[in-house]
């Protein structure tokens, strides 16, 4: 099956009745793999406010139509490693907002308290943040606030820091900031200081490539723009990967490259916290192979990021990726799966060489548009029988070079459509099961043998393929019909 994201915009269009075509397309179970993330949460918590009847059931439709498109398949972070696993997008909602309160007051004394129901915790943790709270801060700190270059801005990162320049003063300040980053229009401000370095929307056109840009206005200044945004990738409540692709993102915005509305009104709330979340949907999206968007501002900064880092996660707003499928995608059963495959391999054009790591020649290679059999998107040929006797191999290439997840509904869906049209296979097997994954990288796979020829699939090297391996007669009357 074929892993889609779509943005909280475009689920929230179609549960209001847009994207009717794309809708049409895209809830295709058989085909398509839809999944949601923990962000999808995060611009769902956006709407709780009053908490009145009303606001309650706009909520609850909201999240029974993610379990609906997605069935509670759910991309989260455990701070190591992004995972794929069924979550109820309530439980998720609910965690949310029980954790809110913790995030409104981030000084020392609240930290504190969290560990005053636990009494050796807190004999440990007392004397601990009673050092933290006094201890000064770098005189670098004081010297920033003092210079005229640096004072406004200063003072807008940190508030009230000036006036208690310890570590105390700092964790406070520094929960105000958050807070008023993503509560008002402070971000607008910051953003703003930012692009005095000569640098903002103005500057950016489709011939120049916005990161080159960034880098090199920091570079007229002496300074490397790696060192100053780098910084932020060490955190560890997120994989570095994961940060990486999210800075990235905010960086583009912050410099003017089709920065998003900041306002903050009676009707409206766009803050740094959409920002965000815009930058975590995109850095969950590039785990599967669509991240569908209607938001301009998202789709730009999306492809720019992946382009940036080799990400090959299609970037498509809902009617181009109406256009996508019905040039590539539409292909039902596996009689015509195997056609499109034969279809593309006469186009010798589109393959390159494949060479084994020792520099030997395997055979030749083509990265498709295509997901054969809803899942495979490269073809492989062997050169000759010695090396291999498959006329083809299938295998997929993933997305991204950074971060490898498969999710078992995907082969799932895969070993379905083979068996729904190919039946039980040699060894007996039939559907997918859960217990054949226990023992890790070890799969029985499926192997049939068909009047086409024999077809195995198999998994090498935590890699799935399928092969077809026909006789040379066979090979040639089967590429003359089509």
């Amino acid at each position: 099956m074929i892993k889609v994201y779509l943005d909280w915009n475009v689920m929230s269009g179609m549960r209001n009745g847009q994207f009717d075509s794309f809708e049409k397309i895209i809830v295709n179970k058989e085909k398509f793999r839809l999944v949601y993330s923990t962000s999808h949460i995060g611009d769902i918590s956006q709407s709780v406010k009053t908490h009145s009847q009303e606001e309650q059931e706009m909520i609850r439709t909201d999240l029974d139509y993610i379990r609906k498109l997605t069935d509670n398949l759910c991309l989260y972070n455990d701070s190591k490693h992004i995972n794929i696993q069924r979550v109820d997008p309530g439980k998720l909602l609910d965690d949310r907002i029980e954790q809110l309160p913790l995030f409104d007051d981030l000084s020392l004394e609240s930290i504190a308290k969290i560990f005053e129901e636990d009494p050796t915790a807190n004999r440990l943790m007392t004397p601990i943040f009673k050092i933290l709270e006094s201890m000064p801060l770098d005189s670098i700190l004081k010297e920033a606030f003092e210079n005229p270059q640096s004072a406004e801005m200063m003072e807008k990162m940190f508030p009230g820091l000036k006036e208690n320049m310890t570590m105390g003063g700092f964790f406070k300040s520094f929960g105000q900031t958050i807070k008023n980053l993503n509560d008002t229009e402070d971000y607008k401000d910051l953003r703003n200081m930012v692009q005095k370095i000569g640098i903002n929307s103005g500057h950016f056109n489709p011939d120049k490539d916005p990161f080159k840009l960034i880098d090199d206005t920091y570079k007229k200044l002496g300074v490397d723009s790696s060192q100053v945004f780098n910084s932020f990738n060490d955190s560890k409540n997120a994989p570095e990967w994961f940060n990486k692709l999210t800075n990235e993102y905010i960086k583009l915005d912050m410099h003017g490259f089709k920065q998003d509305k900041v306002k903050v009104s009676q009707v409206e709330k766009n803050t740094f916290g959409n920002t965000t979340e815009d930058a975590f949907h995109t850095s969950f999206a590039s785990l599967c192979e669509f991240y569908i968007t209607n938001d301009t501002r998202d789709y730009e900064k999306a492809k720019a990021v992946y382009n940036e880092f080799g990400i090959s996660t299609k970037v498509l707003k809902p009617h181009e990726f109406i256009e996508y499928y019905n040039r590539f995608l539409m292909d039902v059963t596996i009689v015509d799966h195997f056609k499109r495959v034969i279809e593309v391999m006469k186009r010798k054009e589109m393959f390159q060489e494949q060479k084994f790591t020792d520099g030997r020649l395997f055979g030749s290679v083509c990265f498709t548009y295509e997901y054969f059999f809803n899942y495979f998107n490269k073809i492989m040929i062997p050169a000759n029988p010695e090396i291999n006797e498959a006329l083809f191999i299938l295998s997929k290439e993933n997305p991204s070079e950074e971060a490898y997840l498969i999710a078992f509904e995907e082969i799932e869906g895969l070993v379905k459509l083979l068996v729904d049209s190919l039946g039980i296979d040699e060894n007996g097997k039939s559907f997918l099961e859960v217990e054949e994954f226990i023992d890790e990288g070890v799969w029985i796979g499926r192997r049939w043998d068909t009047n086409l020829g024999l077809i195995t699939l198999v998994r090498s090297n935590s890699w799935f393929q399928l092969y077809l391996f026909m006789n040379k007669e066979e090979d040639e009357k089967t590429i003359s019909k089509v």
